[in-house]
């Protein structure tokens, strides 16, 4: 290991550097702005793709074309971050639906209500427990102003805690209730499991700002076998989760057009390279999109 010796540099300074690597900057009023927003360091992430050698952009590159593929990624976190909303809300109000239904309203609280071993249903309940009692929500206030107990009812709980919590939630439900929330999305339980996994790393991405375009995804998509138009794709590009998440809003008969945002952000972006994601040029016409 070596020890970390890059310098501070100011703005100017981070312009002759990209300039100095080949980078072309037409208006450096501009550029200090965008890095006084954005920052070098965030920017960076956008550079490998334009420099077949390392340290050295391809003819031709220009600042504004770091920048354009920068607001095309930014636009792509907030269309994802809207898309995996709803299937989460969907998925808060069917556990909370389904599971007090069959376990009554605090069941919650009882591992018997699950199917899981010691340590998960532990780890599952220290989480619900450290993320509730830091809540601020007024309806939690209501409650604990007005109801004895330390325990707040599911449909609640639901409404707190992570995304992350809640499909590790998921994934302990016993068949029955599993069965009733799957009901219509026709996928196995193992597969969706996965998926919800995905859509809750594909949304802490979106929410931190992070790097979505030509990104390798580290949680690999598990493909249906049963459903033919999922054959042959590639389990870890952003076209593989965008075609996972249209699959589920359908299924659950929500009206949000993933494919039609897709469209238009790719139609105002048309240089942005959408073979990095896994798109095809005739994506849109493939049965899977359909």
């Amino acid at each position: 290991m070596t020890s970390y010796s890059k310098p501070h540099l100011t703005y100017q300074q981070q312009i002759e550097l990209l300039e100095n690597r080949g980078l072309v900057i037409n208006n450096k009023e501009f550029a200090i702005i965008k890095l006084q927003h954005i920052s070098y360091y965030r920017l960076s992430a956008y550079f490998l793709p334009f420099q077949s050698k390392k340290d050295r952009f391809d003819e031709g590159i220009t600042f504004e074309t770091l920048i354009d593929l920068y607001h095309f990624d930014k636009e792509l976190r907030i269309l994802t971050f809207n898309a995996i909303e709803k299937i989460e809300i969907f998925l808060r109000a069917s556990v909370a639906y389904n599971f007090s239904k069959h376990h009554q309203v605090f069941g919650y609280v009882n591992k018997e209500n699950f199917c899981c071993n010691d340590i998960d249903f532990d780890w599952l309940t220290n989480d619900i427990t450290k993320e509730t009692s830091r809540s601020k929500e007024t309806f939690v206030k209501h409650f604990r102003n007005n109801y004895d107990g330390d325990n707040l009812p599911i449909w609640m709980v639901v409404e707190i805690v992570s995304f992350g919590t809640l499909s590790k939630l998921y994934t302990m439900l016993c068949s029955q209730t599993e069965k009733e929330i799957l009901n219509g999305i026709n996928l196995p339980s193992f597969v969706f499991k996965n998926w919800l996994h995905l859509f809750s790393y594909v949304r802490n991405i979106s929410a931190h700002h992070s790097r979505l375009w030509n990104r390798q995804f580290v949680i690999k998509a598990k493909i249906p076998k049963h459903k033919k138009e999922f054959k042959g794709m590639v389990n870890d590009k952003y076209h593989t989760f965008a075609v996972m998440t249209h699959y589920v809003l359908k299924a659950i008969n929500d009206t949000f057009d993933l494919k039609e945002e897709l469209k238009n952000l790719l139609d105002k972006y048309p240089h942005v390279d959408k073979k990095a994601m896994g798109f095809l040029d005739y994506w849109a016409e493939m049965e899977m999109w359909r």
